[in-house]
């Protein structure tokens, strides 16, 4: 796959195979952490769209938000179960099962470069039987979404390690540790000077304004994460 398009159409044809209904695959970049971009395709019903963003389902949607905080499957029926009387999220399930998305399930996938995605697939059935039938598809719904995940990520994510050197990211990677530029010297055996120079070439790269908004998105990039220097004792 090389395009959106081709991307979506096969997305149609993984919720063919499984016999669902509807789908939405959505994809977060890393872009900011406050407002990070954001590409969706879906074949949901007409007007689910402008619903979504009317209720303000990115902190209503108790699917979406149950999705940030587990890696197994999140069923609609148990989620939408949650959703307390009276409450924002429960006035959104209201509106969407009133739009024919009545149950389905929704996988959640981290990304290396920092990304997340969500595959949903959904259907207008809500009886034990699908419920059952639902649990019998996740593991190939979850299969399905990490290489479609993976299939965006590769169209739309950039490197983000492209352009950095080695010693960048390890400059980068003790500032994150909490290390200032003298203590990071120390460490690498270089001069102060020099961490200060590497630090500032790795914030311009970055796009950042600061040395702390480049360590920032490093980490949220992917470009630096936890390493092991040891092996644990036995």
């Amino acid at each position: 796959m090389e395009t959106l398009g081709e991307l979506g159409a096969a997305c149609k044809r993984v919720r063919e195979a499984l016999s669902l209904d509807y789908y939405c695959l959505g994809l977060r970049l890393p872009t900011s952490f406050v407002d990070p971009d954001l590409i969706v395709m879906d074949d949901y019903p007409q007007g689910f769209r402008a619903l979504y963003e009317r209720m303000d389902g990115l902190h209503t949607d108790p699917v979406l938000l149950q999705c940030y905080e587990q890696a197994a499957p999140v069923f609609w029926h148990e989620a939408f179960a949650r959703a307390r009387r009276g409450t924002a999220p429960a006035r959104y399930v209201e509106a969407i099962r009133a739009l024919g998305l009545r149950n389905g399930v929704s996988c959640g996938f981290r990304g290396v470069q920092g990304e997340f995605a969500i595959l949903s697939l959904g259907t207008g059935r809500d009886d034990r039987e699908t419920h059952s039938r639902l649990r019998g598809i996740a593991p190939q719904a979850m299969l399905a979404g990490a290489w479609l995940k993976d299939a965006a990520s590769r169209m739309v994510c950039a490197d983000p390690s492209a352009g950095l050197t080695p010693r960048e990211r390890e400059c980068l990677l003790w500032c994150a540790e909490g290390c200032s530029a003298p203590a990071i010297a120390l460490r690498l055996g270089i001069a102060e000077r020099t961490v200060v120079f590497h630090l500032s070439n790795a914030v311009g790269k970055l796009g950042a304004s600061t040395r702390q908004q480049a360590v920032a998105r490093a980490v949220a990039l992917g470009v630096v994460e936890p390493r092991a220097v040891s092996m644990p004792e036995h």
